[in-house]
């Protein structure tokens, strides 16, 4: 079997690929006319966007081996999205389409890293360790097509590479920064206040009824009494709304 390598040059998987197969690897763009003779290609640290007619050529007999548990964090830096969004940290073999990292999944790991795997360096390196160790150990049966794929679940995230230049404060020591220094200066979105807005909400609503509980258990006619001057005063705060938003009108 003849097999196309793109990406890393120096790597694992390709010293394994080359004890067993016929393998080209290359770095460069390729075309349709660079690939015709190859049985399989895989995609491996590949910085360029392969061509609907490659991927429609080869059809399922195309993988990219992304470091991230896909729906996750598509696109660059997977692992230090990963730790910025609090998602899944893992590695996904998966089929190519004419999207980045949107094809249907042959397999995929879940990633637990240990207390010494401190920094994105280290974290990132054993997600590179991992992925390749995912491929060689099933590599007869994604080359022969004996996986069955399955559609990626969830919307997830996607991110360009110039996503990170809001988040360059956060790398006090580049790619050696430590995720807990990460995890203790980054700021929270929009979404992330709002969502603890909520957390807050609610343990104070039970709060207020523990409260309400209380009043009608031991002076219930007092309470009743204010609870109507409270519903008044809602009521009041009602039409206040819908004055104010029909005030353009």
């Amino acid at each position: 079997m003849k097999l196309l390598l793109l990406g890393y040059p120096q790597c694992k998987l390709l010293d394994y690929l080359n004890k067993h197969y016929l393998v080209t690897q290359t770095e460069e763009k390729i075309k349709l006319e660079d690939t015709i003779n190859f049985d399989f290609i895989i995609s491996f640290g590949y910085k360029h966007i392969i061509s609907k007619n490659i991927t429609e050529h080869f059809k399922n007999k195309i993988v990219n081996l992304h470091i991230s548990y896909l729906p996750y964090n598509k696109g660059y830096h997977p692992n230090f999205w990963s730790f910025i969004d609090n998602t899944p940290k893992g590695v996904t073999i998966h089929l190519i389409n004419d999207k980045i990292d949107d094809g249907e999944i042959l397999i995929q790991k879940e990633v637990q890293f240990s207390k010494n795997e401190d920094t994105l360096l280290k974290t990132y390196n054993r997600l590179i360790e991992e992925i390749q160790d995912l491929f060689i150990q099933n590599c007869y049966n994604i080359l022969n097509q004996k996986l069955k794929p399955f559609p990626q679940q969830g919307k997830g995230t996607f991110y360009f590479q110039k996503d990170i230049d809001n988040y360059l404060y956060l790398l006090n020591n580049q790619w050696n920064t430590k995720i807990n220094y990460i995890m203790k200066n980054k700021k929270m979105t929009d979404l992330e206040i709002i969502d603890k807005i909520e957390k807050v909400r609610s343990k104070n609503n039970v709060n207020w009824m523990d409260v309400l509980r209380l009043a009608f258990t031991y002076a219930p006619n007092e309470a009743r009494a204010i609870m109507a001057k409270i519903n008044k005063d809602d009521s009041c705060i009602s039409d206040l709304l819908k004055e104010l938003s029909n005030n353009d009108k």
